[in-house]
């Protein structure tokens, strides 16, 4: 038995090193930089921080039997996250380590999970190396796996995007399959990495599926002979569907999903969309943007030089010089030429240039480990030499630690330079090192050197670097501000008891970490209207978001928002101070100024209420005012409005507006100012962003912003819409508006209305002891209330999408959409038990696809074993003509017609420029 361990150990034992040095640098980078675990800093920034986190606290809830995979109540009023279970690699097996970990610890240990998953990358990529070219020496091989790990994308990327880096772990494995594939003709290795990539994430196994598409083209036409053609074309094909079948219980869901979500809704037929992205240059890349691009070649110097000087070496061999230079096509044409890196990521990307990056470093380093092992003898390297290098590495990666951690804060253009100036120093010392001493050149005489560079790219990039500005919407704290919240004000959890964060401070995504139902939300492919509507409501709209700043006192009742929590202190005439840090003595270590406050709404709603039926068939596409008056005449049979508009008069000069107003009666008044050049963009598409302050009775009007809940600047990308001003009751108001410049007034369009407090007073008492019981599953929903012959027609605040089965006592009926925000039910007279139970469209025929997948392919198998399945010789013809198509249309749509538009397309774009700037 020791024997058996002692041979296993000894075959373990060259993968683990490659693992080892890679956990080694990761180790000292955290403990250098104060990160978690080993001290309070994180890696976080980007997504990690603003949808990883949340999402992996709920799937987090999902293995605790605390959620449904599917679909989350927290956030957008009730969401499907069928698409981020895929977007964000939830099923992946690195996943299994966050069930150790506790859910308020979620956000710090993305540290160890990225560090675990950056170890499992360069076991896989020597183990990949090690069978592809056994002749190439040990060091080599453990080096080049280790680069693979600390390659650019991954230390500038891992720390933005950690799911990203499942897919970058597995892909080795993913190549080496189609190894097997191609030399042996052996499926079921290849079928079952396709599947597994795919069901871990779409979007990066897409872009490696095309990236396979085109290196076994390569291959084939270059490698292999005509008559091997047809049946590696069916090998691969019947592979690549098999894979993609197993997966499609995760897959079709997705799909279903973003088709019908605003991620899903390109704009244009795909002819002008191919135009636009043909019309793409690298030149409109911001400094942010060519930082990224440049550091995909990071740490990879020397497998360039071993690769020019391999080339050079062994261009006698013609075939081999034209797969190198397709292979060098595939990996950087997409740095150059935006049109190919578009087409790569489907038409559009957004704020992560080269998503597909780690594809460059693979290939580099497998061809620069092709002629590794042609060109390095194993020379022997004195002792004395190895730990006198090892030193001086040490000493070197030591003092630039230090130094980093004292430098000042800077910016991505000073981080370029440094990085690219690195970069070409290295490459020409490599270089001539590799052309003066030729067949003397000893490859471990750089390996320190090697080892140095790669450090420094991983100190920096590990964790926020220090060239990298916050966005306000980028800082992870509100995880720990909405743990600490949680914790100290004793928040209690609900689906259906709303809560709102009117000053934004908590963040898109804090319902997740609360686990408490709310709007807010930036997790998953929205509804392709949910977002127009809550805008049409009042609330502000930011890229893929929904937030909680705007909307109106009318708009949490109907949403059944029970509580608040805000730093910002509240207006006693809409909430009740329940608790705050203060009244426990709490000194926040978390949250600025006094910590959080809990609020209890003054005004509430039942969870869903009844309304005629004729309402489902009304013209819901108003404004707020309209949107407000017509659910409340629904509600409350009252044909006078709710909200009204307000007589006034106004003083105008260049740089201010005066109004002079006056209440009817006791109202809340809200304001709006919109860019008429820019109705429906965003805030940060305006001249208007932050270039006004509002004033009531010469008091400044406060617009809480994320980062900023003191901001006075209206508006802002996370809060451009309604405006409380305050609440009066018969009074005269002054309301002035200062702009920072004349033209800014005359683009801007401003607006005030007032709502009836005293009519929203009414209307909640008289639902007051309304009947509707509300009970709630991890997937569905049951609603009982009462119906009329005049109310028979529920409206429950959970977003409608087709994905929810609705029966009302037992009968499936058909639910209906109901102002973007609704769902709406036709129920009867008397008691009525509502159940909602949610299926993601797509799962069973999902579910069904790869059983039956899975059936044939054991079928297969068990045939093949007992007798050879031989593929009809027209069925590969077919196979071959098919593949042979699809390359063709490949390379001369995504390769060969951006390349030759690259030159217009790069004068193009600077003429637009200089245009712009004239």
């Amino acid at each position: 038995m020791k024997e058996k361990v002692n041979v296993l150990a000894k075959k373990l034992k060259p993968y683990s090193i490659p693992g080892a040095i890679t956990l080694a640098v990761v180790l000292i980078t955290l403990i250098l930089k104060g990160i978690w675990p080993f001290g309070g800093n994180r890696i976080d920034y980007f997504d990690n921080m603003q949808q990883v986190a949340p999402l992996y606290a709920h799937l987090w809830d999902f293995m605790h039997g605390k959620a449904s995979l599917w679909f989350d109540w927290y956030t957008g009023l009730g969401t499907n996250v069928s698409m981020s279970i895929s977007a964000f690699s939830m099923l992946s097996p690195f996943n299994l380590l966050l069930y150790l970990v506790p859910r308020n610890l979620i956000l710090e240990s993305i540290s160890i999970l990225t560090a675990v998953k950056m170890v499992f990358m360069s076991v896989a990529m020597y183990a990949l190396l090690n069978h592809k070219f056994p002749k190439l020496l040990y060091p080599v091989k453990t080096a080049f796996a280790v680069m693979y790990s600390l390659c650019g994308y991954v230390i500038l990327y891992g720390s933005c995007f950690t799911p990203w880096m499942d897919i970058v772990a597995l892909f080795p494995l993913l190549m080496l399959a189609l190894d097997r594939l191609l030399t042996t003709g052996k499926k079921l290795f290849y079928i079952f990495m396709v599947a597994l990539s795919f069901i871990i994430n779409y979007y990066l196994s897409a872009m490696a599926l095309i990236y396979v598409f085109l290196v076994s083209g390569v291959y084939i036409l270059l490698l292999c002979e005509r008559k091997e053609w047809k049946k590696h074309a069916w090998n691969l094909g019947i592979g690549t569907v098999a894979g993609m079948g197993l997966s499609c219980f995760v897959l079709i869901p997705v799909f279903m999903q973003l088709s019908g979500s605003q991620r899903g809704n390109a704009g244009g037929s795909i002819v002008s969309q191919y135009l636009g992205w043909i019309k793409g240059a690298i030149v409109t890349d911001g400094s942010m943007a060519a930082f990224q691009r440049y550091m995909m070649l990071y740490g990879l110097s020397f497998v360039l030089a071993v690769i020019l000087i391999g080339l050079k070496k062994y261009k006698e061999d013609k075939k081999m010089c034209r797969v190198m230079a397709c292979l060098l096509g595939i990996a950087l044409l997409p740095m150059f030429v935006e049109g190919i890196n578009l087409m790569w990521h489907f038409g559009s990307y957004n704020g992560y240039t080269l998503r597909n990056g780690f594809l460059i470093a693979f290939t580099l380093l497998c061809m620069g480990a092709y002629y590794a092992q042609k060109m390095f003898a194993d020379m022997p390297l004195e002792k004395k030499y190895i730990k006198r290098q090892i030193v001086i590495a040490a000493v070197m990666c030591l003092v630039y630690a230090a130094g980093y951690l004292l430098i000042p804060q800077n910016n991505e253009i000073i981080a370029t330079i440094f990085f690219v100036a690195v970069f070409i120093t290295m490459f020409i010392v490599y270089l001539r090192k590799l052309k003066e001493e030729k067949d003397e050149f000893n490859v471990k005489s750089v390996l320190a050197v090697l080892a140095v560079e790669v450090f420094l790219g991983a100190f920096a990039l590990i964790g926020p670097p220090k060239f990298y500005t916050y966005e306000a919407y980028q800082v992870g704290d509100y995880v720990q501000y909405a743990n600490e919240a949680y914790e100290a004000l004793d928040i209690e959890e609900s689906a259906t008891d709303r809560i709102v964060n009117p000053d934004i401070s908590l963040n898109a995504n804090y319902p997740l970490i609360l686990r408490r139902g709310a709007l807010s939300s930036f997790t998953a492919a929205l509804e392709s209207d949910t977002q127009t509507f809550a805008k049409n409501w009042g609330y502000s709209k930011y890229f893929l978001w929904l937030l909680d700043s705007g909307g109106t006192v009318f708009t949490n009742a109907l949403f059944h928002v029970t509580e608040a929590v805000n730093q910002n202190d509240l207006d006693p005439a809409l909430y009740t101070l329940e608790k705050s840090y203060a009244d426990y003595d709490i000194d926040s270590k978390e949250a600025p100024q006094e910590g959080y406050k809990l609020y209890s709404a003054n005004y509430r709603l039942p969870f869903a209420m009844t309304v005629a039926s004729s309402f489902a068939s009304e013209d819901l596409g108003g404004d707020w005012v309209d949107l407000h008056n017509k659910f409340y005449t629904a509600l409350s049979g009252d044909k006078e409005p709710l909200v009204k508009g307000m007589s006034y008069s106004v003083k105008k000069s260049d740089t201010v507006l005066e109004y002079n107003t006056q209440t009817s009666g006791n109202a809340a008044v809200y304001l709006k100012i919109v860019d008429i050049n820019n109705r429906n963009s965003d805030a940060n598409a305006s001249w208007l962003i932050s270039s006004m302050h509002v004033y009531v009775n010469d008091k400044e009007v406060p617009v809480p912003t994320l980062g900023d809940v003191e901001n006075t600047a209206y508006f802002t990308d996370y809060n451009n819409n309604l405006l409380y001003l305050g609440c009066f009751d018969n009074e005269s108001i002054d309301i002035r508006i200062e702009y920072d410049d004349p033209w800014y007034l005359k683009v801007s369009e401003v607006s005030f209305a007032q709502l009836d407090m005293d009519k929203m007073e009414k209307l909640c008492r008289a639902y007051e002891n309304t009947k509707c019981d509300v009970s709630y599953t991890n997937d569905s929903l049951t609603v009982k209330l009462d119906g009329s012959a005049t109310k028979n027609y529920a409206l429950i605040p959970v977003v409608y999408s087709k994905n929810w089965k609705v029966s009302v006592n037992g009968q499936q009926v058909q639910a209906k959409e109901i102002a973007g925000l609704f769902t709406g039910v036709k129920i009867h007279s008397g008691e009525n038990t509502i159940t909602m139970e949610f299926e993601p469209q797509g799962r069973k025929e999902g579910l069904l696809i790869t059983l039956a997948t899975l059936l044939i392919l054991v079928v297969c198998l068990v045939i093949d074993h007992f007798k050879k399945i031989n593929v009809p010789a027209w069925i590969q013809y077919c196979a071959v003509f098919v593949w042979l198509q699809l390359l063709n249309a490949v390379a001369v749509a995504m390769f060969l017609i951006p390349v030759i538009a690259a030159v217009p397309a790069l004068l193009y774009q600077i003429i637009l420029k200089i245009m712009q700037i004239l």
